[in-house]
């Protein structure tokens, strides 16, 4: 696959076939319970690299950012479901600035343009490096992540195929 993704599994035809047998509700079941086994693992690795805040300022309580680390499952109709691991809503935008980096700028707002001339009335004071946590976590724990999810599938096709016999 694109991102690098593959598992050896012993056994796979007949696991194939099992899977293969299995109505599109039962199949989708396995894949998403899979699916959530390695968002797990995924989003405990996450959130044990999120930095805690330290007593200098901003609006988010101490460890927002580690708590709101989030297992989504989607299920777009005609299409597979997938499940993502991401902050939440209200720390997705501090994530953002302490993953990649970002201007530090006082006395109101200053935009970049594309030109790389700045617009607005704020003044660049200082560069606040990145602290990436999610690209670590991520690429820390995709073996762990890939292990949990060829196993669980597996257990799950052959709970379903043993429940239909």
């Amino acid at each position: 696959m694109a991102d690098g993704f593959s598992a050896d599994i012993k056994g796979i035809a007949e696991v194939k076939a099992l899977f293969e047998a299995l109505s599109t509700k039962e199949a989708d079941n396995a894949i998403l319970k899979a699916l959530k086994a390695g968002a797990l693992i995924e989003q405990a690795a996450i959130s044990d690299r999120a930095p805690v805040k330290d007593t200098t300022g901003g609006l988010l309580p101490e460890g927002a950012l580690k708590a709101d680390i989030e297992v989504k499952v989607h299920r777009p109709s005609g299409r597979t479901p997938y499940v993502t691991v991401a902050p939440g809503k209200y720390t997705a935008h501090v994530a953002r600035w302490l993953e990649y980096g970002h201007r530090l700028v006082r006395g109101g707002y200053s935009r970049m343009l594309k030109n790389g001339k700045t617009r607005g009335p704020g003044k660049e004071v200082g560069f606040v490096a990145e602290h990436s946590f999610i690209r670590v976590g991520y690429e820390e724990s995709r073996e762990a992540v890939v292990e949990a999810i060829s196993n669980t599938l597996v257990a799950e096709i052959q709970k379903a195929a043993v429940k239909k016999q």
